[in-house]
C-alpha cells in the first residue's frame, strides 16, 4: 500500500511539473507570438481607406518620418496613422484626459480628475469651438482624425501592453478630441486661478501685507493691486470656519495627474527658454535660434518629430499627439520657436448664492439663475458618479468639484466660478496652427500668429534673409493698473467693475522686430509692451532663467552653433547665487558639519551633477524654506513643490532679524542666522541618512535625478520601474538647463518631473544643420528600442540631427488609397 501511495504521489507531482511546463511554454509562446505580431516599427505597404492619394514616409535615422503626400489633407492622415501606431496609448489617455473619461478604465483614482475636467467643460466648449470652425480646418481636423482611426485599427489584436493591463481598446477618435487636447495644453500652461486661490487661502489667516511676504512679486514695485482683499473678503464671511486640509490625494497616479487634482497647471517655473541671435552677433553672419520648452516629463514624451513635403507644406519639428502640425519648427526659410507667456487669462469670481434660493446667484442688476447639467462619469468597479454642474455668467462653478476651492470658502453661501478665455467659443487655435504651417515666409508666418488665441505664447522667430522677430500671440483681457483687483486675488462676482471688458488688441501685445541690440529672448519674464503700459499678468515667473541667458549672450562678441549648445546646457542658478552669502557663513553644529563646509567654501550656485556641494546646498535651502514657512500648516506643505517660495525666501532673508525667521515653537527669538544654522544641521541629518556619512561621496545627481513617468503605470510596483524613464540630471528650479525641485511632492524632495522636454537649435546660415532631443525617444512601444533610446544624450546635452534631406533611410511605409 506504501509503495502504491508513493507511485500515485509521483505520478501526481509528474503531472503537475508537466502543467507548469505546459503553462510556460504557453506563456512563452504568447509573448513570443505578441512580440512578432506587435507593429512597434511599421514598413512596406498598407492599403487605406479615406486616403485622397498616396503617401509614401521615409524614416531617418533619427527616425523622423518625412511625410510625402500629394495635399495637405493627406499628409495630416499619414501623421493621424503615424500618431496612433506608434503612441497608441497616450493617444487614447489624451483622449480620455480631455473627455474626463479616465475612471472607465483606471477606476475611483481618478474620479476627482474626471470631475474636475468635466465641470470646466473642456469637450463641451472643444465641440461649441469645432463648431465655428471655417470648412476648411474642419477637413483637415477629419482627416487627421480619419489617419487616427485608421491607425489604430491596423494595428489588430497585438495592442500595446497598456491595454492589456488595463483590460481597454483604443476609442474613436474625432476633430473635438484634438481641440479638447489643444484647450488641455492651455490649461496646463496656465494657472493664475491657483495662484489667486493661494492669496484667497491665505488671507483667512494673514493680512493682505502678509499674504504679499509670502507670495511676493519679483520686484516690490509689481504689486498691481492695493486692495486689502483680505480684510474684504473676512468682512463678507467669505470664509468656511471650519476649514482644513484637503482630502487624501490618490499616490497610484503620476505626478502629472496629481497635479490636476492638487493644483492644476498652477505650477511655479512651467514655461520656457528661447533666444535669437541676429547675423552682427554670430560667426556665419546668420541668426541662431535656440527654444526648449519646460513641460512635464512623460514616458513616451509629449513631443513626436514629423516633416511635412506636400505643395504648399514644408515643415519639420514637433508635433503634439493629438493634434494635427508641426507645433515647433523649420520651413526650408525661417524657424520658430515658442515660450509660455504667462499671461493672466484665468479669474476666479466669488459669487454670492441667493439664501432664499439656492438655484440662483446675485448678479450686478439683481438675482441671476445657475445654468446647470447633469454629468455621470461611469466607473471602473464601482457605481457610476452622477453630479449637476453649476455655471454662472462668469463661466463653471469649481467649487463644487476640486476640494481645495470647496474647503475654503463658506459653500452654503458663496461660490467659486471661472472665467478663462481658453473657453471661449470663438477660440481657433488649431485652425491657427494649421494656417502656421502653411506660411511660405516670416511674414505671413507672422499674419498667422493673429490666429492663437490660447495658450498665449512668446513667439521668437528667424529668416534666412537675417530677421529675427519677437510676437507675444494670444487673447489676454484688458486690465488697468491699480484699479480693483487685477487678477491677483478673486473678485466679487455681482460688482461689476471687476468684470472683463474686452481684450488686449493683437497690436498692443509685446513685439518686437530686428532689435537694434542684435538679440532677442524669453524666458517666462516680465515683458511689457511698448504701446501699452499694462503689464499681461501680476505673476511673472522669477526672471532668472532670463537674466542668465542675457549675461551669457553678452559674454561673447560672436556666436556660433557650440556656444548655443552651451548656454542651452548651463546649469549656474541665479535663485542661489543670493543666498550663497548666508548659506557659506551658516555654521551647522553636525558632525560633518566642518566637512560639508570645506567641501562648499568654493560653491558658485553652479548645479552640476557630480557636486557634492550643490546638493548639500539644496538641502540646505529646502530646510531653511521649511523653518520659515512652515508656520503656515497645510497652507505651506499642500503648496511646497508646486510652489518653490524662493523669492519669499530670498526677500525675508534682506532682513536679518525678519520674523519670519523666528521659530514660533521656542521661546527665544531666533534670528535669521540662527535658522540657517538650525536649516544646516537638519540638511545633514537628511543627507547622511539617504546617501551615507561620507560627504565626498555625495553628489546632486544621485539625488536629483529626472524621471519621466508613465501614465498611469508610474506607481505600480515593478511597471512603473519598466515602463518609467529616469536619468542622473544637473540643474534646479532656476537655472537655464531647469529641473525643477518636487520638494514636498514626492518622498524624495530633489527628484524632477519638470525639465527641457524638448532643446532645438536652428542654424539659418545652413538650415539642414539643425539639431533636436527630447528625453525618450520617437516610439510608445515599451518594447520596441526607440522607446527610451534619446535619454542617455538627452542627459549629456548631445542633440540628433534635424534634416529635411537625410542621408540616409532606415526604412520606408507606404500609404496607398484604396
Amino acid at each position: 500500500m506504501k509503495t502504491h501511495g508513493k507511485t500515485a504521489l509521483r505520478r501526481r507531482l509528474r503531472l503537475v511539473i508537466w502543467l507548469i511546463v505546459a503553462l510556460l511554454i504557453a506563456l512563452v509562446t504568447a509573448i513570443f507570438t505578441y512580440l512578432f505580431s506587435a507593429q512597434t516599427a511599421i514598413s512596406g505597404k498598407r492599403n487605406i481607406k479615406n486616403l485622397g492619394d498616396s503617401v509614401v514616409i521615409s524614416f531617418d535615422t533619427s527616425d523622423i518620418p518625412h511625410i510625402k503626400a500629394s495635399s495637405s489633407a493627406d499628409a495630416l492622415f499619414a501623421l493621424g496613422y503615424l500618431h496612433a501606431t506608434e503612441r497608441s496609448w497616450q493617444m487614447e489617455m489624451n483622449r480620455r484626459i480631455g473627455s474626463g473619461r479616465l475612471s472607465e478604465i483606471l477606476g475611483k483614482d481618478t474620479v476627482s480628475i474626471d470631475r474636475f475636467i468635466r465641470t470646466l467643460g473642456i469637450k463641451r466648449a472643444a465641440e461649441h469651438q469645432y463648431d465655428r470652425y471655417p470648412a476648411a480646418s474642419k477637413h483637415l481636423l477629419q482627416s487627421y482624425a480619419d489617419g487616427v482611426n485608421a491607425g489604430n485599427a491596423s494595428l489588430g489584436w497585438a495592442l500595446p501592453i497598456e491595454y492589456f493591463l488595463t483590460g481597454s481598446k483604443p476609442g474613436h477618435w474625432s476633430p473635438t478630441d484634438s481641440v479638447a487636447w489643444m484647450l488641455m495644453m492651455a490649461y496646463d500652461l496656465g494657472g493664475n486661478w491657483q495662484k489667486e486661490l493661494q492669496r484667497l487661502e491665505l488671507a483667512q489667516f494673514l493680512t493682505t501685507k502678509q499674504v504679499w511676504e509670502v507670495v511676493p512679486p519679483h520686484n516690490q514695485d509689481d504689486i498691481l493691486s492695493n486692495l486689502d482683499f483680505s480684510k474684504m473678503y473676512r468682512d463678507l464671511n467669505i470664509f468656511n470656519p471650519t476649514s482644513g486640509p484637503a482630502e487624501e490625494k490618490s499616490k497610484k497616479l503620476p505626478a502629472t495627474e496629481l497635479a490636476l487634482f492638487d493644483l492644476p497647471g498652477g505650477k511655479d517655473g512651467i514655461g520656457s527658454n528661447n533666444w535669437a541671435l541676429a547675423g552682427k552677433l554670430t560667426s556665419s553672419g546668420k541668426p541662431l535660434l535656440a527654444n526648449d520648452p519646460h513641460l512635464g516629463l512623460s514616458a513616451p514624451a509629449i513631443w513626436y518629430f514629423a516633416h511635412f513635403d506636400v505643395p504648399g507644406m514644408n515643415v519639420i519639428g514637433a508635433t503634439l499627439p493629438g493634434i494635427p502640425g508641426v507645433v515647433l519648427g523649420r520651413t526650408d526659410k525661417f524657424a520658430w520657436s515658442f515660450t509660455n507667456t504667462g499671461p493672466d487669462v484665468q479669474d476666479l469670481y466669488i459669487e454670492q448664492i441667493d439664501p432664499k434660493n439656492p438655484g440662483m446667484y446675485r448678479g450686478p442688476e439683481g438675482p441671476l439663475p445657475f445654468k446647470v447639467r447633469q454629468e455621470i462619469i461611469d466607473i471602473k468597479g464601482s457605481s457610476p458618479l452622477s453630479f449637476i454642474v453649476k455655471e454662472t455668467r462668469h463661466g463653471p462653478v469649481i467649487s463644487d468639484a476640486y476640494a481645495r476651492a470647496k474647503r475654503t470658502i463658506n459653500t452654503e453661501q458663496y461660490a467659486l466660478a471661472l472665467r478663462w478665455t481658453a473657453l471661449d467659443i470663438e477660440n481657433q487655435s488649431v485652425a491657427g496652427l494649421l494656417e502656421l504651417n502653411h506660411a511660405s515666409n516670416m511674414e505671413s508666418f507672422k499674419q498667422s500668429l493673429r490666429k492663437n488665441y490660447a495658450p498665449m505664447q512668446n513667439v521668437v522667430m528667424a529668416d534666412v534673409d537675417g530677421n529675427i522677430a519677437y510676437q507675444a500671440a494670444g487673447v489676454a483681457p484688458k486690465r488697468t493698473l491699480h484699479q480693483g483687483l487685477y487678477g491677483v486675488a478673486p473678485a466679487l462676482g455681482w460688482d461689476k467693475q471687476y468684470d472683463w471688458t474686452g481684450y488686449v488688441p493683437f497690436d498692443q501685445l509685446p513685439a518686437s522686430n530686428n532689435p537694434e541690440q542684435g538679440w532677442l529672448a524669453t524666458a517666462n519674464q516680465k515683458i511689457v509692451a511698448a504701446n501699452d503700459p499694462n503689464p499681461l499678468t501680476g505673476d511673472w515667473d522669477l526672471p532668472t532663467r532670463y537674466d542668465r541667458i542675457v549675461d551669457l549672450i553678452q559674454s561673447k562678441n560672436s556666436h556660433n552653433f557650440d556656444s548655443m549648445k552651451v548656454m542651452q546646457a548651463d546649469t549656474l542658478s541665479l535663485g542661489a547665487t543670493p543666498l550663497l552669502s548666508l548659506f557659506k557663513s551658516s555654521t551647522p553644529t553636525h558632525p560633518l558639519g566642518a566637512q560639508a563646509r570645506e567641501i562648499s567654501k568654493s560653491f558658485n550656485g553652479d548645479m552640476k551633477a557630480d557636486s557634492a556641494a550643490a546638493l548639500i546646498f539644496n538641502a540646505w535651502a529646502d530646510q531653511l524654506t521649511r523653518n520659515l514657512f512652515s508656520r503656515l500648516g497645510y497652507l505651506f506643505t499642500e503648496n511646497y513643490g508646486a510652489r518653490h517660495f524662493r523669492l519669499s525666501l530670498i526677500v525675508q532673508l534682506q532682513n536679518p532679524n525678519s520674523p519670519w525667521c523666528d521659530d514660533p515653537k521656542t521661546p527665544a527669538v531666533e534670528t535669521c542666522m540662527e535658522s540657517s544654522n538650525h536649516a544646516f544641521d537638519k540638511a545633514l541629518a537628511y543627507l547622511s541618512k539617504e546617501y551615507g556619512n561620507d560627504p565626498k561621496t555625495w553628489s546632486w545627481g544621485k539625488a536629483h535625478t529626472a524621471i519621466s513617468e508613465h501614465r498611469p503605470l508610474t506607481k505600480v510596483p515593478f511597471l512603473g520601474s519598466l515602463f518609467n524613464i529616469q536619468t542622473p540630471f544637473a540643474g534646479d528650479s532656476f537655472s537655464v538647463n531647469v529641473g525643477r525641485l518636487q520638494l514636498l511632492r514626492s518622498s524624495n524632495p530633489y527628484e524632477t518631473f519638470q525639465a527641457p522636454s524638448l532643446r532645438t537649435i536652428y542654424d539659418l546660415a545652413d538650415l539642414e544643420q539643425s539639431v533636436f532631443i527630447f528625453q525618450t525617444g520617437q516610439s510608445g512601444w515599451i518594447q520596441s528600442k526607440l522607446y527610451r533610446n534619446m535619454s542617455p544624450l538627452w542627459a549629456k546635452n548631445e542633440y540628433l540631427p534635424l534634416q529635411m534631406k537625410p542621408a540616409n533611410i532606415t526604412r520606408e511605409l507606404e500609404l496607398k488609397a484604396k
